[in-house]
């Protein structure tokens, strides 16, 4: 069989439901269209100046080391990150992507959340580059890259991707908002995070409190990467409109308007201009999916065909604190699939469609996605 290949935008996939309510266009969404921009698969572009014996400048030449601050070019640093959100395959797509030595994930995850995370990386990067042999610029052998999960919440790491790392490639990964919601709390609860019951996390994250449905709308965060116009009313509503979910005295309600909190992270952001690469968990675990998977990042990232390995199924066990599928949490189920529905949606019909996303291996990305219209816990049930 031969490799799927990577697309852009596309409307392969289910078709869209129709019957949206209408919202009242936000004016900052109109000032936040998106340009598009160019596209295409293949190695990431190099920026101005890097070209064959280009020599890797002074760590003096990047940052003042002085106070940390960014002095000149330090775009070149990062060709890829593994972004994504919690739960959802960021750190096995670390480890993966470490096995051939055509790229580098640091081990530990590399946020930056403020100036000070910038100027770590760029001494810790800057030093990479020298050990591994990479200080000719136009002629590097290794793609380097970094493992966040969950900068597509916080405004500071996306200005920073924007005004550092215009270049680097984001890598995505998706999971249905279900099986994600267990695992995260799970994962705090075996933490030993405190946390308020599962059912009490309907809306908006309680204060300190990471986990949350609101988190699970990931359409609402990969929106503020800017890659979609946001003049349809249709997508507006589905965004930060009528389907907007927020708590009040324990009870659901819509809210007409975009949350505040929305509006102003994304009136910072504003539109990045990074290639993204989309993938599903499933993709994962499924071996004839995986192997296109491979394909995909390999083609997406630059790296020469066949060297990422095959990936080996696996099954994690790890400590349940809750388990969703009981019936005590059938309504917070029934609000993720809302938000499964919507995310899926949101993605074949508006995200997709911009040059600048792609998603790996189409048909099995798909039709993953698919599965996001019903509950997991019900399938498993069923069978």
């Amino acid at each position: 069989m031969a490799p799927e290949r990577p697309s852009g935008g596309s409307r392969n996939g289910p078709p869209r439901r129709r019957g949206r309510r209408a919202a009242t266009l936000p004016t900052v969404l109109l000032l936040l269209a998106s340009s598009g921009g160019g596209g295409g698969t293949g190695p990431p572009p190099r920026p101005p100046g890097e070209e064959r014996g280009s020599p890797l400048p002074d760590l003096g030449e990047l940052i003042d080391e002085r106070d940390g601050s960014v002095v000149g070019d330090i775009s070149f640093l990062l060709d890829f990150a593994v972004v994504g959100f919690p739960k959802s395959g960021t750190t096995f797509m670390k480890d993966y992507l470490n096995r051939t030595p055509g790229a580098y994930v640091y081990e530990r995850e590399f946020c930056m959340k403020r100036d000070g995370d910038v100027a770590r990386f760029v001494s810790e990067y800057h030093a990479l580059h020298v050990s591994l042999n990479q200080t000719d610029l136009g002629e590097k052998t290794v793609m380097f890259g970094i493992k966040c999960p969950g900068p597509l919440y916080r405004a500071n790491d996306l200005v920073f991707l924007r005004n550092y790392f215009p270049l680097t490639r984001l890598i995505v990964g998706l999971r249905h908002p279900v099986p994600w919601m267990a695992s995260f709390y799970n994962y705090q609860a075996y933490k030993n995070v405190t946390l308020p019951p599962l059912s009490e996390l309907a809306g908006r994250c309680q204060k300190g409190v990471k986990v949350c449905t609101d988190r699970a709308r990931f359409h609402a965060a990969l929106a503020r990467l800017g890659k979609t116009p946001m003049e349809d009313e249709g997508e507006v509503a589905l965004l930060f409109g009528t389907r907007y979910e927020a708590v009040d005295d324990g009870r659901r309600r819509a809210s007409d308007e975009m949350p505040a909190d929305a509006r102003r992270h994304l009136s910072r952001t504003g539109r990045l201009p990074n290639r993204v690469l989309l993938y599903e968990i499933g993709q994962v675990h499924d071996r004839d999916a995986s192997r296109h998977l491979s394909r995909s990042l390999e083609q997406y990232l630059g790296l020469s065909p066949g060297v990422l390995p095959e990936i080996e199924p696996f099954v994690q066990v790890k400590p349940r604190a809750v388990d969703i599928c009981d019936d005590e949490y059938s309504e917070i189920r029934e609000l993720l699939v809302n938000h499964a529905i919507d995310a899926a949606e949101w993605i074949r019909e508006w995200f997709v469609l911009s040059p600048d996303v792609e998603v790996a291996a189409p048909k099995s990305f798909y039709r993953f996605l698919g599965d996001w219209d019903g509950d997991p816990c019900e399938t498993e049930s069923n069978n």
